[in-house]
């Protein structure tokens, strides 16, 4: 499937995933995605046609310096960072070379390793922090303020790569819009292969500076997405309030009657 943006990594509609009553997200209303500095101006028209009006940033203060995202005229930019500084293996760097992201990289894998060289189980430890510390709560919080505002078009959500705090953040909104946990999960993993390039590129550049083999594992497992680690976002949220429902009830805000505002706004 053909990425919606050619200048944002892992770009792509929800509309069309059904919901367990049988309604359907609708087209051209949510869009989640990755960074946005690159928008070429074919995407600019897209985007204009989808008749964005808001953009949500859930990246830090340091990311939007580094990469600020094009601005379309007429679209709201609203920032809600999903941690407040640097995370390594949430947060991402992105430098203006490849040559200089694939040594930064390799020297974050050779920081990380010695905590523990599975990669896989590093980036199930992060998937907590971002549904049970109040920071990234209040912002997820804010986030859904802003999906329960009255708007005439779309809504774009990013963040770096489109995977982790974007990953949550479209599953938290998927619960709320009453989507079989099969098809959040479903939705979650197609990251790998909208994605699957870019980590292929950043393989091979991470080859002429990585020692081994298992520094280059350890990168792959950070670039990707597993099923485990948001299973492990879902596990806090359910610890913390007893179900997810009412984790979106307590923590999101999302009562009966914001709840069903929700579902109006999108789904058909």
């Amino acid at each position: 499937m053909k990425n919606l943006l050619e200048g944002a990594p892992n770009a792509r509609d929800l509309g069309g995933i059904k919901t367990l009553d049988g309604a359907t997200l609708s087209h051209g209303k949510l869009i989640r995605s990755g960074v946005l500095n690159a928008l070429s101006a074919d995407d600019e028209k897209t985007l204009i046609g989808l008749r964005l009006k808001t953009v949500v940033d859930f990246r830090t203060d340091d990311e939007r310096v580094q990469k600020p995202d094009r601005s379309i005229d007429g679209v709201s930019y609203v920032h809600c960072p999903i941690v407040e500084a640097r995370t390594e293996g949430i947060s991402r760097d992105k430098p203006e070379t490849e040559d200089e992201e694939a040594m930064r990289t390799v020297k974050m894998a050779k920081r990380l390793m010695p905590r523990n060289p599975d990669g896989r189980a590093q980036m199930r430890s992060l998937y907590p922090i971002l549904v049970g510390t109040p920071f990234a709560m209040a912002h997820y919080k804010s986030f859904f303020s802003e999906l329960l505002s009255e708007r005439d078009g779309a809504l774009l959500y990013h963040c770096t790569m489109g995977k982790d705090r974007v990953g949550v953040g479209t599953a938290l909104l998927l619960s709320a819009l009453n989507v079989h946990r099969d098809d959040i999960f479903e939705d979650y993993l197609l990251t790998n292969e909208r994605c699957a390039a870019g980590t292929l590129r950043l393989l091979e550049s991470c080859r002429r500076y990585a020692d081994s083999q298992a520094e280059l594992d350890f990168i792959y497992e950070l670039d990707r997405v597993d099923e485990s680690y948001l299973a492990a976002a879902f596990e806090t949220a359910e610890e913390l309030y007893g179900s997810m429902a009412g984790y979106l009830e307590n923590a999101m805000g999302l009562d009966t009657a914001a709840a069903e505002r929700l579902r109006e706004l999108y789904l058909v």
